[in-house]
């Protein structure tokens, strides 16, 4: 673990399993070499962006094969290393599934997009994290160069414009005069959105915003919405950013603002 992830589990030792797990998860990918493939159209790609269809939307199927097989292998690999019994069973099972055939690890990496709650996968919520892990290695280069290529100010929408997913958490740089990031928990992507407004339901009455500061957690805030009832995980600081925007290590002000009734609305890999 690096220095600052540390002293963050000492001080939030409740987040011990699941900062164990993450690295658990990263060790195993750590390990594989994702494929190598050819860059998208891009000239599709921004086109479907100008129309607000998200990166992901626009890439070639053999991404979703590619992933897949990716996903198979990191299974594999996971069953390797000392996992709590309900995760060694749910990896059990999920590679049992994967092991069907290609298709069907396709499927599941659609499946994780999509996100359909009707046709869930065995060990689904393992899927998704590890799933999504792939998605990410085996895109890589192209999120890389989209990135370079794409204009901060251009997408403004309050979904992810890479692969279409409510944003739980944003970030604010507390000198004020840079505009608001929205964080993703699926792809990692960031992106720019106006300063005042919910990225849900598009309200920006600010008579119907609210900041829910939290007095132990100074570097934290809510943002609140009263018309939708949702809020973000808000980051004030600028420093240690794949820590302090990866959600997991915020999960605690989830349970918080559900004992303040208010709503995620934001993607999750997580149940709270």
């Amino acid at each position: 673990m690096s220095s600052a992830l540390e002293q963050w589990i000492e001080s939030h030792p409740y987040l011990r399993n699941v900062a164990d797990f993450e690295q658990t998860v990263a060790a195993v990918f750590a390990k594989l070499a994702p494929p190598t493939l050819p860059m998208p159209d891009w000239k599709q790609v921004f086109a479907g962006c100008g129309e607000g269809i998200p990166l992901l939307g626009s890439v070639p199927g053999e991404y979703s094969a590619a992933a897949g097989e990716l996903l198979l292998t990191a299974c594999t690999e996971l069953l390797n290393h000392p996992l709590p019994e309900p995760l060694t069973a749910s990896a059990k099972s999920l590679l049992q599934h994967l092991q069907a055939s290609q298709e069907i690890r396709t499927a599941a990496i659609e499946w994780v997009q999509v996100g359909d709650p009707e046709n869930a996968p065995p060990a689904a919520g393992l899927l998704r994290v590890l799933a999504w892990e792939a998605i990410r290695r085996t895109t890589a280069p192209v999120l890389k160069s989209y990135a370079e290529q794409r204009k901060e100010d251009e997408w403004m929408r309050g979904y992810c414009p890479v692969c279409g997913a409510v944003p739980p958490m944003a970030q604010v740089l507390p000198e004020g005069g840079q505009p608001r990031q929205l964080v993703c928990c699926y792809c990692h992507s960031s992106w720019q959105f106006r300063r005042i407004g919910c990225p849900f339901c598009g309200n920006d009455d600010q008579n119907q915003l609210a900041v829910f500061t939290i007095e132990e957690e100074p570097l934290f805030r809510l943002d609140s919405c009263h018309e939708c009832n949702g809020y973000l995980k808000t980051y004030l600081g600028n420093g240690d950013l794949e820590l302090h925007l990866s959600d997991w290590s915020t999960l605690h002000l989830d349970v918080l603002a559900k004992e303040n009734h208010l709503e995620r609305k934001g993607a999750s890999l997580f149940e709270i």
